[in-house]
């Protein structure tokens, strides 16, 4: 198996500076994902949590209540995901791509900024999106499942003689819950605790890809509305036009090209914009009987380009160099009260980013790899960051690998923790980039019988970790540099590649997230997590079978209650060749009908916020070639 994004180029996973792990097409369907949240649940040492609005990532014992997935960056064929404004990697239905769109997903653990720059302090999770080739043709999707859920998909891609195209639209719809009980709005002033239709959703994509010759040109587009049922932010519980929308777009043109068969030259420019609106209902003050919508926006646009050159020299170097623009051309936060109405806040900011990189991979001798990189970011709006990482790789036999790894990563503050000023929130322009320090010792395995083994062990140190705290005034909440962070796991993997059609994973992380000043372990951290998941061909013609069980052990809420461990177990029933040109699946999430919830922020007044039982969903697909 080959990796692109640990190193900015193909290589053998087990040569890469990195603990990796790659989920393909294939695994996507035989395991009913619908969303990449399902996928990262799936995922060593990754665990989802939700708040019913957003879906939010923890990895190695890290997820901080109201981060935006600010830690993680989100890559589409290369190209940054996390927006200008909040840095949000989003990955439940706001992600603006059909999961079935994905043709693999490249997940690299630990600090890379050394390549990528802000936000990679615990990974980077690159997607690669379907080409014209993969479709070859027409493609229809559709699918019902619980909750008055509906999707649909139609997609066209095909491989001319030198051009290749691909074009796909997609919709989904849900009612959602038409009863949440929440026991903390247990009331008659709050309709007795229960939220009547005020958990819908509705999301709308869209993907076209051309290809010519060296250039490639894509663009994305998807916007997602969500009712929120959980009175957040102090809202009236229950009034179902407390809602969110975000819109993200972008337009992206890659060249790459092979010079004299030794220098790679890859160029692109790109063009994004984002865009968040937040509706939430609240009493007037001047009229408690009547209401006040607060209207939230934010509205994000940024352009740059890139420029990279791959060179192999004298055989045994592998030189990875280039430079890094991004414009944000608007950063631009408003919120207003109608009802009366009551200008809030109107902030409007630009900035640029800056930053060159350089990688050399040194064949040392057949068995020993070194691989050492540096970056350097220039942040016109806060202070610059210089980035390194360094690998050594030790290959003894074939199928052995130990890697030996040290990096750093940084974080710079985003608008929205520097310049947010509604009540209760204060701004602070003063905050600071956060700094991740990692070292990690990895060995991989190849063994008989097509297994393989994977086991890992970190030490990361994290300072200036910004933190949201109460203000001077004790009633307000203001983004600080306030606690320095140690983490120390171990991880371990045992996977069977396809063996008659056969195939299972078996995974086990443990770990311990403590601030160091307390030595109290953080909130929303669990201490372990164990995963199985298990693909079996039936007897019966053209039918698989899928399975996965996650379990997670307690974590510790805001307040310092804790919540249940539990465990979660998904199956999905695949036929494939249905008729001449279709494929039906049969899935069921929370098979057992397992109660759960999953930590709240201090956005909630609840400290724990339940999740869903059992529901299902069957899709079929119609393909139909033009080869």
């Amino acid at each position: 198996m080959e990796v692109f994004t640990a190193s900015r180029h193909l290589q053998a996973v087990q040569a890469a500076p990195a603990s990796v792990t790659l989920v393909t097409a294939k695994e996507i369907r035989e395991h009913g994902y619908r969303t990449l949240a399902d996928v990262l649940q799936g995922v060593r040492g990754f665990f989802i949590t939700n708040d019913r609005n957003y879906s939010s990532i923890g990895v190695r014992g890290f997820a901080r209540p109201g981060d935006f997935n600010t830690r993680i960056l989100l890559l589409v064929d290369g190209h940054r995901l996390n927006d200008n404004i909040y840095d949000e990697a989003m990955i439940g239905r706001e992600f603006p791509i059909d999961v079935d769109l994905i043709d693999r997903i490249e997940i690299i653990r630990g600090p890379v900024s050394s390549l990528y720059g802000s936000n990679a302090l615990f990974g980077v999770i690159n997607i690669f999106t379907r080409r014209g080739r993969d479709v070859g043709g027409f493609e229809l999707s559709s699918s019902i499942a619980s909750l008055h859920s509906e999707q649909g998909r139609i997609t066209y891609g095909r491989k001319f003689n030198k051009a290749e195209v691909l074009i796909s639209g997609s919709f989904y719809g849900s009612r959602g819950h038409n009863a949440l009980f929440y026991p903390e709005f247990d009331s008659p002033q709050t309709g007795d605790g229960v939220a009547r239709h005020a958990d819908d959703e509705q999301v709308g994509s869209a993907l076209a890809t051309v290809s010519f010759h060296d250039f490639t040109l894509r663009s994305v587009f998807g916007t997602r509305e969500k009712g929120i049922p959980t009175g957040a932010y102090g809202t009236i519980f229950g009034n179902s036009g407390t809602r969110t929308t975000d819109s993200h777009g972008y337009v992206d043109l890659q060249y790459e090209h092979t010079v004299a068969n030794s220098w790679i030259v890859m160029a692109r420019g790109f063009y994004d914009r984002y865009g968040y609106h937040g509706t939430y209902i609240y009493p007037s003050q001047d009229d408690p009987a009547q209401i006040s919508p607060e209207a939230d926006f934010g509205d994000g646009r940024w352009a740059g380009g890139e420029v990279q050159l791959t060179k192999t020299v004298l055989s045994r170097n592998r030189v990875v160099a280039g430079f890094e623009f991004r414009d944000n051309l608007r950063q631009n936060q408003q919120t207003y009260d109608l009802n009366p109405y009551t200008p809030d806040l109107d902030d409007r900011r630009t900035s640029f980013v800056a930053a060159p990189y350089l990688q050399d991979e040194v064949t040392l001798t057949k068995s020993l790899i070194l691989n050492a990189g540096l970056r350097y970011d220039y942040y016109s709006s806060t202070r610059a960051s210089v980035d390194p990482r360094v690998a050594l790789i030790f290959r003894p036999y074939q199928g052995t690998a130990v890697k030996l790894m040290y990096g750093e990563a940084f974080r710079a503050p985003n608008n929205y923790e520097k310049y947010y000023a509604v009540a209760p929130n204060v701004a602070n322009p003063e905050i600071q980039p956060e700094k991740i320090r990692t070292t990690e010792g990895v060995w991989e395995q190849e063994l008989p019988a097509h297994l393989s083994a994977s086991v890992s062990v970190f030490y990361s140190r994290m300072d200036g970790l910004i933190t949201q705290a109460v203000g001077t005034d004790s009633d307000s909440l203001i983004y600080q540099n306030l606690q320095q962070v140690n983490s120390v796991g171990a991880e371990l993997e045992v996977r069977q590649e396809p063996v008659r059609g056969t195939q299972w994973v078996v995974s086990y992380s443990s770990q311990g997230t403590k601030d160091s000043d307390t030595g109290q372990f953080l909130s929303n951290s669990p201490r372990s997590l164990a995963k199985v998941s298990f693909t079996q061909k039936l007897p019966v013609a053209n039918l698989k079978a899928g399975f996965d069980a996650q379990y997670r052990s307690r974590i510790i809420t805001l307040s310092g209650s804790s919540i249940s461990p539990y465990t979660l177990v998904n199956a999905t029933l695949l036929g494939r060749s249905i008729g001449k040109h279709g494929e039906l699946s049969l899935s069921a999430y929370n098979l057992l009908n397992k109660s759960y919830s999953d930590p709240a922020s201090g956005a909630n007044t609840q400290q724990a916020i339940p999740q869903d039982g059992r529901s299902l969903r069957v899709q079929i697909t119609w393909r139909r070639s033009e080869r």
